[in-house]
């Protein structure tokens, strides 16, 4: 049997979707026998949410069901032309299993008014969603697409409220809130009168609060009931899209009200964003030379990851190997690297971005082996690491072994023998490694400021700034991630106030209190108090 998924159902809505299929392809086909045609619609419209590992076991059951019967898949050329000429103008990679979703999502949106598109983080699903959304544009039609997040809101706003004390309904606008939630994004688009496709699109984990509102909606009423007992319908080229992680939270009524596209991380992998990573380069014999180093790099660091070591929290490979180009983007400049630089430069600039991108999110703090069992702690010095060998403990730190095996393993660039790879920095100048401590800022401490604001630099903290500084110059987002007090808040702030006249800083409190009016509220106000800062200074006005 499959393997017990969140996202699978085989109940009667289900059945009669088949049926539905089944129906649309006999009479598009009236001459094919209707055992073909069911085998068809069977495994057509099952197949995009099955996963990888579960698709032999389910062609294994229809092989059962229609012994010595094989019926290729119905296929539209020219639309698959079309999405392949969409795929290039977005500048993404025609891969047949990415052409294959987009064609699947189509089959569903024909039979379903509500989708939901599953799979992790960095695996394509927005792509999908805009690639075909590209395609009805280049066949002339004119999609409407609305997006929104539901998890950053709350179930007032998104589907409007009676006020307790003056009776008035609200309908998800209120106060400096301009964007218009789902009960107004449903309402006009139901009055949009053009038959193209509309979408509402929300991306964002499945939560019971406002999923379970929907019901209606996604079920054959196809009717939004709101608290003022407004019913607002879906036209019939309206559509619900929801881009979600997984469905462990949605009740099983929830899971068989929509179709599902199941998006596999072996789907796509890392080659596609690579090559179109590489495709934005300027020069030639830096594609080149890139394309041998990702193929040379990139898989034996995965393989590792997998399998030996673990990091500090779960990153997809695919972030790993965007965090990798976002290095490169940062390191790979006329200053550095020449354009037409030889490819031994470019290895040495690209071993030293593999070694943080894969290596720099690894768990630091010791594991101690009891039993079979695992338990960290944050033990440092030789005297803890003694006390723990003695007891028949082994420790181990994720970084250190990474190291190792890279020294090993990868012998084309040549770090310094002493310490790790983490304990050096690329020196742009004399192209070499060079320990973090020769960077190290001196203390220069004056006697009135408090103990508590100063922070001593050390190799640590030389080398987390070194990659701040990077990212920030290059506009790349950035987080740091650690326990609580090791000094990320005070890192950040001596980081955050270096930083030029023409950047707005703005501390926000992040907390499960936290709602998207406060931050706005937030925003909003640091945005107009700059604002109104630069009019006084250009109107000549002498501030208070």
């Amino acid at each position: 049997v499959n393997s017990p998924q969140d996202h699978y159902d085989w109940g009667l809505r289900a059945v009669k979707s088949v049926l539905v299929v089944a129906g649309s392809l006999k009479r598009g086909d009236k001459n094919r026998p209707e055992d073909q045609v069911l085998m068809r619609a069977l495994r057509d419209f099952n197949l995009p949410k099955i996963v990888t590992e579960d698709i032999p076991i389910f062609m294994g059951l229809i092989s059962d069901l229609f012994p010595a019967l094989d019926v290729p898949r119905k296929r539209d050329l020219q639309f698959e032309q079309m999405v392949k000429q969409s795929t290039l103008e977005l500048h993404l990679q025609p891969e047949e299993s990415f052409i294959l979703k987009v064609v699947q999502l189509e089959e569903l949106l024909a039979v379903r008014h509500s989708v939901f598109i599953v799979g992790n983080a960095a695996t394509g699903k927005s792509q999908i969603l805009r690639t075909l959304n590209r395609t009805y544009v280049n066949m002339k039609q004119k999609p409407v697409w609305n997006d929104l997040n539901p998890k950053a809101v709350t179930t007032d706003e998104l589907f409007g409220f009676i006020h307790h004390a003056t009776r008035e309904w609200k309908d998800g606008k209120f106060g400096f809130l301009l964007c218009c939630l789902f009960s107004s994004l449903l309402r006009e688009q139901a009055n949009i009168t053009h038959k193209w496709p509309k979408w509402i699109v929300l991306d964002g984990d499945i939560d019971p609060m406002w999923i379970e509102s929907l019901n209606t909606v996604m079920d054959d009423n196809k009717v939004l009931t709101l608290a003022s007992n407004e019913r607002v319908p879906l036209t019939p080229s309206m559509r619900l899209l929801f881009e979600i992680h997984h469905l462990r939270t949605a009740t099983p009524a929830t899971v068989s009200r929509a179709g599902i596209l199941y998006v596999n991380p072996q789907d796509l992998g890392w080659n596609p964003y690579v090559a179109s990573w590489i495709e934005a380069r300027s020069h030639q014999s830096e594609k080149a030379n890139l394309t041998i180093l990702f193929d040379k790099y990139v898989p034996p660091c995965l393989d590792q990851l997998r399998t030996n070591f673990k990091t500090i929290t779960p990153i997809p490979e695919n972030s790993m190997v965007q965090t990798l180009c976002s290095l490169l983007d940062c390191l790979l400049t006329p200053e550095n690297v020449p354009l037409d630089g030889p490819r031994d430069l470019y290895e040495i600039y690209f071993a030293f971005a593999c070694v943080w991108a894969f290596g720099g999110a690894l768990f630091q703090d010791q594991e101690i082996k009891i039993n079979e069992r695992s338990m960290y702690v944050g033990i440092r010095g030789l005297n803890g690491v003694k006390l723990f060998e003695e007891a028949g403990m082994r420790l181990s730190n994720y970084q250190i072994e990474f190291s190792r095996w890279w020294l090993k393993e990868m012998k084309a660039v040549k770090f310094p023998s002493q310490g790790t790879v983490f304990d050096y920095y690329l020196d742009p100048k004399m192209k070499k490694f060079c320990p973090w401590s020769d960077k190290i800022i001196n203390l220069d401490m004056d006697s009135d400021t408090p103990l508590q604001a100063v922070l001593v630099h050390t190799s640590e903290t030389t080398c987390l700034r070194y990659f701040i500084d990077l990212f920030l110059e290059k506009g790349k987002p950035l987080m740091l991630v650690g326990n609580a007090g090791v000094g990320k808040t005070v890192f950040i702030g001596e980081c955050l106030a270096g930083l030029r006249e023409d950047f707005l800083v703005s501390k926000v409190p992040f907390n499960y209190y936290t709602t998207s009016a406060a931050l706005q509220s937030k925003f909003l106000t640091e945005i107009i108090a700059c604002i109104l800062n630069e009019l006084v200074d250009y109107s000549g006005i002498i501030k208070n």
